[in-house]
């Protein structure tokens, strides 16, 4: 079976959230949520530290006792003076993190740190529809939906906008105003690095791109915003399919998941925009077979990015210039014509 990306204008969306570890589910099931709504929370396990007071103080164990400032069971902030300052230096100890010392014995602080707890949120507008109470949540939302093939690993939402010339259009800084603050912005391909920073001086929400040049990688996944690839690497635009969606939702809210799946979870980065439910509408398929009127994408070149509509699966293998011989179909593609495309280079347009 050929892999399925969905550009949908209208479908069900449902996804499950979680927490990366057990804690107490705030939400109900059939409650209504929006984006920045927590559904979850949990604190991550404590950490301890043994802290060395007196080579901290650099004086002996009984003296540097005597210099203890904080006692057992009091909750410090990170940085606070434990112990100290003495000596012409003032040389202290300070807390490695906001916890509470547990115990102090020969010489040695045992200290336990806390950890932040870690809210879930919905990130998009929609319906609790199941939870198993401790960890995870399911929410469902009659919503546009665009799947990417790359993400940078963060999450937002914002109000969508559109910047640039076109779906081809390099995005550049005369394309990014004040207009644009707090905005998910799409855009065609990114080169520069300059853009990316203005965006984030602009504290954009996200960034949808068709392509990206592959050398601004390790940049994009530091950025503080979501970053999600359509299309692929290099100076490739996007889909029109992808483009004409968006472009259609601007000034809409949308939630960006830019995190790829591993090798147990088949997660793809994507755009999910909330819609008004005016009818029932189905969950998208994931498994499509690639009948004749199926419509599809090239995902290698030489037609990288063209779409179009499955004439017929070809029963022999097709040879190709490069000497390769490949399973094919034949394809109708938008603004090319008819041609014979390895079934290895089509995915699934739904």
């Amino acid at each position: 079976m050929l892999p399925v990306t969905h550009v949908l204008p209208l479908a069900t969306v449902r996804r499950e959230r979680s927490l990366p570890s057990p804690g107490t589910v705030t939400a109900r099931v059939n409650e209504k949520v929006q984006a920045g709504d927590v559904l979850a929370q949990a604190e991550p396990p404590a950490r301890h530290y043994l802290l060395d007071l007196a080579r901290g103080l650099g004086l002996p164990e009984k003296e540097a006792l005597r210099h203890l400032r904080r006692q057992p069971g009091e909750r410090v902030d990170s940085g606070d003076v434990l112990a100290g300052p003495v000596g012409l230096a003032r040389r202290t100890l300070r807390a490695p993190a906001a916890g509470q010392i547990i115990n102090v014995q020969d010489g040695r602080i045992l200290f336990q740190a806390h950890g932040e707890v870690v809210s879930l949120k919905a990130e998009y507008a929609g319906v609790v529809v199941a939870t198993d109470g401790v960890q995870s949540v399911t929410l469902e939302a009659t919503a546009a939906l665009v799947q990417a093939v790359w993400g940078n690993g963060r999450q937002d939402h914002g109000v969508l906008r559109v910047t640039g010339n076109g779906p081809s259009e390099r995005l550049r800084t005369d394309d990014l105003d004040i207009n644009l603050r707090g905005a998910v912005l799409v855009a065609g391909v990114c080169v520069h690095t300059a853009p990316l920073h203005q965006a984030t001086e602009l504290s954009c929400r996200g960034l949808i791109l068709g392509g990206l040049a592959s050398d601004l990688i390790p940049v994009v996944r530091r950025l503080p915003y979501p970053v999600l690839i359509v299309e692929g690497f290099g100076d490739v635009a996007m889909n029109a399919a992808a483009y004409s969606l968006l472009s259609t939702n601007a000034g809409r809210e949308a939630s960006l998941d830019g995190r790829v799946g591993g090798l147990y979870n088949s997660q793809r980065p994507e755009v999910i925009i909330p819609l008004p439910a005016t009818r029932q509408v189905s969950v998208p398929d994931e498994i499509i077979p690639p009948n004749p009127g199926v419509r599809v994408r090239v995902v290698h070149a030489p037609y990288h990015g063209a779409v179009g509509v499955i004439r017929e699966v070809l029963h022999k293998a097709v040879g190709y210039p490069s000497g390769i011989l490949a399973r094919s179909a034949r394809v109708d593609l938008e603004g090319i014509g008819t041609t014979n495309v390895p079934l290895a280079n089509l995915e699934i347009l739904q």
